[in-house]
């Protein structure tokens, strides 16, 4: 390669590490702050209801939960006493 394109390859290289050394730019000033204060408004209303509807779904979850623990407990009281009914038929049999 000639030194032109080297030099180049090194500015296309490093360019990025020279921009992120700047400073950002200014972003510019809100044209109207009535609509930046609605904008707001919106967002937090918008924020108010979907933490209305996490905490719905978080409800629903621990219910979903509940049912589901008193469903096995249910479940593993009727294997037992299928066992024991079990045992009871076997030692009924045996004698």
């Amino acid at each position: 390669m000639n030194q032109r394109a080297v030099a180049a390859c090194l500015l296309v290289l490093l360019s990025p590490l020279a921009m992120a050394g700047e400073p950002p730019q200014k972003a510019t000033a809100p044209a109207d702050p009535a609509a930046t204060r609605a904008k707001l408004q919106a967002l937090r209303g918008q924020e108010k209801q979907e933490d209305a509807q996490v905490r719905q779904l978080k409800a629903r979850v621990d219910t979903l939960e509940s049912d589901s623990q008193s469903a096995r407990q249910a479940l593993e009281e009727r294997d037992r006493k299928i066992a024991e009914l079990q045992r009871q038929l076997e030692a009924k049999q045996g004698h």
